[in-house]
């Protein structure tokens, strides 16, 4: 699930105009075509189909702090996905990355708004590349600021593009680090799969055949897997959140058949793990902390997949978790479920659009485990390169189908 990523390859910046990336489509046969415009190829491509979009809004979650010598180094808040965005920051404690070696009790001026931030814990190192030895020091801050998180991030912090870009954030990353539809703040790392969308394809799909969840990304998704067998890899966990109107309408789809396209790595997380959470409502099992604040480990799918559970169908299990809730009701919760190739298998998604991600990370791990055995990942990838597309973030677009399930305008 590695394979050799050239630098040049790397997008520094996205596709001008919004929509005019390239798009990989690996069919259900594994049979791998290649388009030069995504916005004027994936309407017809999506015709039929129901599609999933995650609404998560990245805020500016990259601040500095001054060390000693008056030297300034990076602070970047981790997860925001589990604070509470209305209350005032110095109630709460965040994780954050330090691009120095701290200790717990270290305090620190933020220079713009000339704020304290203290550092609570301290857990070790942060890794964002493999061999690293470590870029910076994980832990929890508080920042002693009356504000709320947002408001203090929007007045002093800067876009959180990702490390790999090697730049500072400028202004049109403002708008180009979020998708169209994006409205609920508390990512700090885009859910890029939908960076390619506009408002016109988004018209061309129509209302009725699109539903939003949101699932608030964090730092981890950065994170490479480390180990040799990647399933002792630690997930990071998220915080995911949902309408129960619009699993109504996700439900809905499923029961007539229509076929789900999930808009990137973090819907297709959300929506498998929802899948898991209706088993543990059937089987009569815990959700978690209480009925609005579910939780799912790591590999708890894989005890659950068992028996009936691999008879369950995607329409069932969503019904069961939202039985006896109201329209406006929420689901939401943590999931730290990871997805491996040869043994997990998808149970609500058919199709798959995503970026081209960045070797040994859990996402090349998913988009293996969902294109199966029939599709050599490295060679498309590498097949990719050749041809000019460009990965990671900012990259270019791929549409990939679950083996043996052909889109309605295949057919």
């Amino acid at each position: 699930f590695s394979y050799n990523l050239q630098e040049d390859a790397v997008a520094k910046f996205p596709a001008e105009p919004r929509g005019s990336s390239k798009l990989l489509k690996v069919d259900s046969s594994g049979r791998v075509s290649y388009y030069s415009h995504f916005g004027k190829a994936i309407p017809e491509m999506l015709d039929g189909c129901h599609v999933v979009f995650n609404n998560s809004r990245v805020l500016d979650a990259r601040l500095s702090v001054v060390v000693s010598n008056n030297q300034k180094v990076e602070l970047m808040l981790l997860d925001l996905g589990n604070i509470d965005s209305s209350a005032p920051c110095q109630e709460q404690e965040i994780q954050a990355m330090i691009r120095c070696g701290v200790s717990a009790g270290d305090k620190y001026i933020e220079p713009v708004s000339g704020v304290t931030v203290e550092v609570m814990n301290v857990f070790g190192i942060w890794e964002e590349e493999e061999d690293s030895g470590g870029n910076g020091t994980n832990c929890t801050v508080k920042i002693h600021s009356n504000e709320c998180i947002g408001d203090f991030l929007n007045s002093n912090g800067s876009v959180p593009i990702p490390p790999y870009l090697l730049r500072e954030a400028d202004p049109n990353d403002k708008l180009r680090y979020n998708n169209v539809y994006a409205k609920d703040g508390g990512s700090v790392a885009a859910p890029t799969a939908g960076l390619h969308f506009t408002d016109e394809v988004l018209e061309s799909i129509g209302e009725s055949n699109m539903n939003q969840l949101t699932l608030h990304v964090g730092a981890g998704t950065f994170m490479p897997v480390l180990s040799k067998d990647a399933r002792d890899h630690r997930m990071h966990a998220e915080t995911f959140c949902v309408n129960v109107r619009e699993l109504k309408t996700i439900v809905n789809a499923l029961e007539r058949g229509k076929p789900l396209v999930v808009v990137g790595t973090t819907s297709t997380r959300t929506l498998e793990s929802l899948f898991w959470l209706g088993v543990k409502r059937i089987r009569g099992l815990s959700l978690g902390d209480n009925a609005t604040n579910l939780v799912l480990e790591q590999f708890e799918w894989i005890p659950l997949s068992v028996g009936d559970g691999k008879y369950i169908s995607a329409a069932e299990s969503l019904k069961a978790l939202i039985e006896g809730k109201e329209d406006d009701d929420m689901i939401s919760g943590r999931t730290s479920l990871m997805i491996t190739p040869n043994s997990y298998k998808f149970r609500v998604i058919d199709h798959l659009i995503t970026n081209f991600h960045a070797p040994d990370s859990t996402l090349m791990l998913l988009v293996s485990a969902f294109l199966g055995k029939q599709t050599n990942i490295k060679e498309i990838y590498e097949g990719a390169q050749a041809r000019g597309y460009r990965f990671l973030s900012y990259g270019d677009s791929c549409l990939f189908s679950k083996p043996g399930m052909r889109l309605p305008s295949e057919k």
